[in-house]
């Protein structure tokens, strides 16, 4: 259950200003594209200390910053106090006099189903309100279970960048994610020092679910090794972003001076002219201008690998192919191979779609 706190003790023991809400202060005067002054601001609040801490700071900096605040509230329906929980928010938002916008699902089969309906959900009510920016309390440590996950699943830098400062979810949508700076740790102190109700959520500990295991067994493994694993961690997450962008930019310039941004042929010569890390970040450029599909790292890999033996063609997913033809690559959409591919030595296997 969450914990509550009597109105007067609240009302005489909170501080107006502490040193977490300097911190978010001074980091979006430092970034000020992030929450800019005077925006429509939705905020995702589970109830856990992570948002909480986020919506709290966020509705005492107001005066300053003049955004307009309502809250998101998904009830999955995976727990039995989930009801519990909504009522829970609700209430809190109403107590600080903000409106919260229930949504509850109906049958989400996985957890990356009930991200997927989360964000759909919250997105479509950022279209129905005006917001332009939906706003998360995803931290340093949320960035750091993200690369250690994807890490194991032998993700290359656009990967193991994940979870950054802010990214568009649909035109004129951002998701917003300022406390990437905060630490789990740092959210805990916030919410006691500021006696914040967190409302627990037991699906955390499960350890059936693979972040899980990486949050409560593998992190606090590192950190034993070294205090500032997750700062590390998250630190290494942002210099494989702004690399990984780097990386966009030379990919697209070199796409347009292959006249691949209108066509869908690509000369091999050419690609294979360039280093091969960017010639691969090239060839997922051009692929997903054309078909909307993000090849991964393996089957880049194996395309390229393939530039020298003509015959070879890959199936790329949802009837989309490359093959040679006229001494360039195509990609074409038709009727999706049955069965399996071919062998390596008549096309790569599909990889999975990201």
């Amino acid at each position: 259950m969450g914990h509550s706190f009597p109105t007067g003790q609240r009302a005489r023991s909170t501080p107006s200003w502490s040193r977490w809400h300097h911190r978010l202060h001074r980091s979006l005067l430092a970034s000020p594209h992030l929450l800019p002054s005077g925006a429509a601001l939705l905020v995702a609040v589970s109830g856990g200390q992570d948002s909480l801490c986020l919506l709290r700071l966020l509705k005492d900096l107001q005066r300053l910053h003049h955004w307009s605040l309502q809250v998101f509230h998904g009830d999955h329906r995976w727990r039995p106090d989930s009801a519990l929980n909504a009522e829970h928010v609700q209430s809190l938002c109403a107590t600080w006099g903000l409106t919260c916008h229930l949504k509850v699902a109906t049958h989400l089969p996985s957890e990356a189903a009930a991200r997927q309906w989360r964000y759909a959900s919250a997105s479509a009510l950022c279209r129905h309100l005006g917001c332009h920016h939906l706003v998360t309390g995803h931290t340093a440590t949320d960035r750091a279970e993200t690369l250690l996950f994807h890490l194991c699943r032998g993700s290359g830098s656009r990967g193991l960048s994940s979870l950054r400062p802010h990214r568009q979810l649909a035109p004129g949508l951002r998701l917003i994610r300022p406390l990437l700076h905060f630490s789990r740790q740092d959210t805990l102190q916030c919410c006691q020092a500021l006696q914040l109700p967190i409302w627990p959520d037991a699906s955390n500990e499960d350890l059936r679910l693979t972040r899980n295991r990486i949050r409560n067994r593998v992190l606090p493994e590192l950190e034993q090794v070294n205090g500032a694993a997750v700062a590390h961690m998250a630190a290494c997450a942002q210099h494989l972003a702004e690399e990984s962008d780097l990386l966009d930019r030379l990919a697209q310039e070199a796409l347009a001076a292959m006249g691949g941004h209108q066509s869908t042929s690509l000369s091999p010569q050419a690609l294979a002219a360039l280093p091969q890390t960017l010639a691969s970040r090239c060839l997922a450029h051009w692929i997903r201008n054309h078909t909307g599909r993000y090849p991964d790292r393996q089957q880049r890999h194996q395309i390229l690998h393939s530039l020298s033996h003509p015959r070879i063609m890959a199936a790329l997913g949802r009837g989309w192919r490359l093959h040679w033809r006229d001494g360039r690559i195509h990609l074409e959409r038709g009727e999706p191979w049955g069965g399996s591919p071919p062998s390596p030595h008549g096309s790569p296997n599909p990889a999975a779609q990201r």
